[in-house]
């Protein structure tokens, strides 16, 4: 969706209830379902697309308006995340990429548009988490600049994860 789209969607669910907005978001996003299947990870996607720092990129599947993709960076912060706001960094915390538009150039379509809003925000680094094991996520980051940043990890499950970073070009 284009930036005006991506900030009316935004600005009408920010006007609902969360019980309805939560609803309401999630009829918008279900093909993205396979991805975000725990009721708590729903309330983090609300509190992040809450975030009027928050730089959001959607894109839809076909004339139905079901979104097929959709990415979301926040301001990079200090103390892994915790902390303060780190002036001209910003962190990819989401990207769903609906399977049936794997192996299109939809991700990296996803992400260029990311990076742009990015960078008309001023922010001329961005970080992210991925499972190490996740090939095919890492092929799309490293191939737009992605790189190791040497942070690694495990989840609470045992699987280790890296952080990514990328300069903007």
């Amino acid at each position: 969706l284009e930036p005006p789209a991506v900030e009316r969607f935004r600005r009408a669910y920010l006007h609902l209830s969360h019980s309805t907005a939560s609803r309401s978001l999630d009829y918008m996003i279900r093909p993205l379902s396979t991805f975000v299947a725990h009721p708590e990870s729903w309330a983090r996607i609300w509190e992040k697309l809450a975030d009027p720092g928050a730089c959001l990129v959607m894109g839809r599947l076909d004339a139905s308006g079901d979104a097929a993709t959709m990415a979301l960076a926040e301001p990079g912060r200090a103390e892994h995340g915790a902390g303060a706001v780190i002036p001209g960094y910003g962190h990819v915390s989401m990207v769903f990429v609906h399977p049936d538009m794997w192996g299109r150039g939809v991700g990296r379509q996803l992400l260029q548009g990311l990076h742009d809003r990015a960078s008309a925000r001023g922010w001329s680094r961005t970080t992210l988490w991925t499972r190490a094991l996740n090939t095919r996520a890492r092929r799309l980051y490293e191939g737009q600049g992605y790189r190791a940043s040497g942070h690694e990890t495990t989840l609470g499950d045992g699987d280790p994860i890296l952080q990514l970073e990328r300069q903007a070009h």
